[in-house]
């Protein structure tokens, strides 16, 4: 089984500030950073558990995979939007992505807590995570198309 339900910590910088909520297993906790670089969500699955479907314990690491490409795939994205804006409009992208994590932690919390107790709950989690990342890659991506309008020269947008 995994881990047993603790509080989710989220880490901004110099610990910013905190998200606990009850329930998250304590092997996930999304992290970012500070603006003087673009914010980078990391996990704390120790270790990766090894994807099999046919097991809960398999398809929470399944879902630990689908979550660790989800988000290298939104780092890509934040780190070539993060490029494109200075200033205030800089601190506001990482304003709304340590806002973001803290609510894509919250509503896996939420998700998950129906299978309170029972071993789907951290499967539950974890896709949630995976589905929420690419949500967020389709705001940014949106975000991208507004940022690069009129530019002679527009980055690829992973």
């Amino acid at each position: 089984m995994s881990a047993a339900p603790a509080a989710v910590l989220l880490v901004v910088g110099l610990m910013v500030g905190t998200a606990a909520a009850a329930g998250a297993p304590t092997r996930h906790r999304g992290v970012a950073g500070t603006t003087a670089s673009p914010p980078v969500i990391t996990e704390d699955f120790k270790p990766i558990l090894a994807c099999n479907q046919s097991t809960t314990v398999g398809m929470e690491g399944c879902g630990e995979h689908k979550v660790l490409a989800a988000d290298k795939l939104l780092n890509a994205d934040v780190k070539v939007v993060f490029s494109l804006t200075s200033g205030t409009g800089r601190q506001d992208l990482v304003a709304a992505q340590t806002h973001w994590l803290a609510y894509r932690n919250s509503d896996c919390q939420s998700q998950s807590d129906v299978y309170s107790g029972g071993t789907e709950q951290p499967v539950a989690y974890v896709y949630c995570l995976a589905a929420d990342d690419s949500a967020r890659r389709q705001d940014l991506k949106g975000f991208f198309k507004v940022l690069t309008q009129g530019l002679a020269k527009v980055p690829r947008f992973p």
